[in-house]
């Protein structure tokens, strides 16, 4: 299906509609027209087929009565036909306009039908409403006695709402008492769990230097062992399990600060008892191994050749 031009009508397209026509042996009307160009208005169409049937005799070369001789016009009998074909389309054209205001005369006569009926179901309405408004009457005053029965009950629940409100103001406050306590006591927990915390936290991290200073002493001695070769291997096993021991306390001494991280709450004494104890037993190794003389055994003095015999 083609579209149709948004264009509007135009003159030529009306003439040319109406020629079509006439070349067809029909008569040129509105309706026709509209038909024959697939668009355009009657109220657009109608002044342009009116100037076509005001050129149509001039074009056909009929001229008006007495105006020019018969020789240089069309014959009487072309024009009389000529004007026989307006006055039909301007009877079309009436018709036309007939029947398109017949429907709103239709509507005119039906709307007044239906306003005659709404009238009288007004009227019926306005009796019922009538009788309707006797009885809201009547249901007035029973709902006003009903009414005041219920602000009477309303004013013995209103008085119990007073008393239970004030029951729960009661309550409220002592849960607000309550709930203090709970928060400084809460308080009080947090900030002792928080002083333990760090207690244990620099116990920790003395005991941790302990160890550094320990495991770095350890490694001196080590070095010093290393030196002296062969010669100390004895003294230098005895590092090592002093070592050894060294890093066995260590490790209890972490052990035992776990333990004092969980029991927090209530060993404050027992982690400085513990404490003064890991510190004595960091500290023993060092002493020992200061206070002992190093021996060098026999075998490994006649192995380096130290005081044997001579050949």
């Amino acid at each position: 299906m083609q579209s149709k031009s948004t264009r509007g009508v135009q003159q030529e397209e009306v003439w040319a509609a109406a020629d079509a026509l006439i070349a067809a042996g029909e008569r040129p009307t509105i309706e026709r027209v509209r038909l024959k160009i697939g668009r355009g208005s009657p109220n657009t169409v109608s002044p342009m087929l009116e100037s076509w049937f005001a050129t149509l005799a001039p074009r056909l070369g009929v001229a008006a009565s007495g105006s020019q001789p018969a020789e240089e016009g069309a014959p009487k009998e072309l024009c009389q036909a000529l004007n026989g074909v307006w006055a039909a389309a301007v009877a079309a054209a009436h018709e036309k306009a007939d029947g398109a205001l017949a429907p709103e005369r239709d509507k005119i006569v039906q709307q007044g039908e239906e306003l005659e009926a709404a009238r009288e179901e007004l009227t019926q309405r306005e009796a019922a409403l009538s009788e309707r408004g006797i009885a809201l009457e009547h249901a007035l005053e029973l709902a006003k006695s009903q009414l005041h029965n219920q602000v009477a009950q309303l004013e013995k629940v209103g008085l119990d709402f007073e008393q239970a409100r004030s029951s729960i103001a009661t309550l409220v406050q002592e849960r607000d008492t309550d709930r203090r306590q709970f928060d400084d006591q809460l308080r009080t927990l947090t900030e002792e769990r928080q002083r333990m915390e760090l207690r244990a936290s620099t116990n920790q991290n003395r005991l941790l230097e302990e160890v550094d200073r320990a495991r770095q002493e350890a490694k001196q001695s080590a070095r010093a062992l290393e030196d002296i070769g062969q010669k100390h291997a004895t003294e230098k096993q005895a590092l090592e399990r002093t070592n050894a021991a060294l890093v066995s306390r260590v490790h209890e001494g972490q052990v035992e600060v776990a333990t004092l991280k969980e029991r927090l709450k209530g060993a404050e004494e027992r982690a400085k008892g513990l404490e003064s104890a890991l510190a004595a037993a960091a500290l023993e190794p060092r002493r020992t191994a200061k206070s002992r003389p190093i021996k060098l055994p026999t075998s490994g003095r006649r192995a380096a050749g130290v005081d044997g015999p001579k050949r």
